[in-house]
């Protein structure tokens, strides 16, 4: 069972609880979390409005349940894209920079900053352990690589690559860019930070 959810008997099975979040994803991306309800959380996922409240009591509770999911898959995504060595490493890059953005690359700017908001406000340690992992693995990448080497001279450590990468991602999705633009933009970011190396 998800972290968070509560169970409703027998019912209450893993396959139950992931059609659940998938359904309040799709809600919070589209309307945001102050104009989410919980009435239209559970009409999304099938359910009574009373359905859901067995599940999880609170608009608050089923969010973090949400959050805490879609960063265990932007995570997983992210790192599996690094560990590709059979793929170059400007495209390992672009993917794991790409794949941060997950579900949320389609919902408008203005939802998402709200929803990023609010993720900080009820889910801080979750997006800071997002952030630490995979900027550890970006650079440990770079110094394995030998890209970090590269930048030496211009007094660029591995970390501070890793972190621009990042914050290239959370710029991207905060735009209102088609997601091939937003693509690109990582794809561009990617070649810059990678320039001068082989593959």
């Amino acid at each position: 069972m998800e972290s968070g959810a509560h169970g409703e008997g027998g019912t209450a099975t893993p396959h139950r609880e992931r059609a659940i979040l998938d359904a309040a994803t799709k809600v919070f991306l589209r309307f945001g979390y102050r104009k989410t309800s919980m009435d239209e959380a559970a009409r999304a996922a099938g359910l009574s409005r009373q359905g859901l409240y067995l599940h999880f009591p609170t608009k608050q509770a089923l969010f973090h349940a949400v959050l805490e999911r879609m960063v265990e898959r932007v995570r997983a995504a992210a790192l599996a894209a690094l560990a590709r060595e059979d793929t170059a490493l400007e495209r390992r890059l672009a993917d794991a920079v790409s794949a941060l953005n997950g579900e949320a690359a389609g919902a408008s700017s203005s939802t998402l900053a709200e929803l990023l908001q609010t993720a900080t406000t009820l889910g801080g340690p979750l997006l800071e352990g997002l952030h630490d992992d995979v900027t550890a693995a970006v650079a440990d990448l770079l110094r394995r690589t030998g890209v970090a080497a590269l930048w030496q001279d211009a007094g660029l450590s591995a970390e501070q690559l890793a972190e621009h990468l990042y914050l290239m991602a959370s710029a991207v999705a905060s735009s209102d860019s088609t997601a091939a633009e937003q693509r690109a933009a990582l794809d561009v970011a990617a070649r810059l930070v990678t320039r001068g190396h082989p593959g």
